[in-house]
């Protein structure tokens, strides 16, 4: 792997966490082109992914599709490299996030598929720095999420269960607490109609979570943004 490559793609994520959008794509730019120049087929794909969450929060920001747009293509020239480089542990990230960009979309029935083919692939060939128990759990939060809004109830259990792993997974903090207050705040919004009462349950552990921890500025915008529509 390069080093410089990731050395980039680092500060690309840091940037993108602490809401610089645009320092966030030069840096991924230019993470893209030091894994080019290195051979780093698994580096390309996944700072691909990095550039779609990147544009996924600007779409969440302005409502632009254009943004919008990006965001999926990002999410599915990330899957094309993966594919290409023949690394099997280069295809599990890039499908979660496609899977990601088409529950952004609301295109659920597409997105369990996606997500499917993401818990195969995190569980069959794990990429080494993320395998992780928290990793799959999250993935399979999202796929249960979009289970639900594409019409199976049952995945509420499921669901319930990941976020139980979740909590119970040994992880880095920052990545805990944006992966859990995540998944309070999508079984909120699964239950907003279904169940009040137990929905705003779920969004209250989210905010506990949100507000002990002042790094989640861009879960707080989310957080704020769902609570605006309870």
């Amino acid at each position: 792997m390069d080093s410089n490559g990731r050395k980039l793609h680092s500060q690309a994520e840091q940037a993108r966490e602490s809401g610089d959008f645009e320092r966030a794509l030069v840096l991924t730019d230019q993470a893209m082109i030091a894994y080019q120049k290195a051979n780093d087929d698994l580096g390309l794909a996944e700072v691909q992914a990095s550039r779609f969450i990147t544009f996924k929060h600007l779409f969440q920001t302005t409502g632009n599709k254009g943004y919008e747009i990006l965001m999926r293509m990002a999410a599915e020239s990330s899957v094309e490299i993966a594919r290409l480089s023949r690394i099997p542990e280069a295809l599990a990230l890039p499908l979660f996030n496609l899977g990601k960009a088409y529950q952004e979309m609301q295109m659920y029935k597409e997105a369990v598929l996606v997500l499917e083919k993401a818990v195969k692939e995190i569980t069959t060939h794990p990429p080494k720095m993320h395998n992780r128990p928290a990793v799959v759990a999250d993935i399979r939060g999202h796929l249960y999420y979009c289970q639900y809004k594409s019409g199976d109830k049952t995945a509420l259990d499921r669901a319930q269960q990941a976020l139980s792993d979740l909590e119970s997974a040994d992880e880095i903090k920052y990545n805990k607490d944006v992966w859990l207050s995540g998944g309070h705040m999508r079984i909120a919004e699964m239950l907003r109609g279904d169940n009040p009462a137990k929905a705003r349950e779920h969004l209250e552990k989210a905010k506990k979570i949100i507000d002990a921890n002042p790094d989640l500025k861009l879960r707080k915008g989310q957080f704020d943004k769902l609570a605006a529509i309870f």
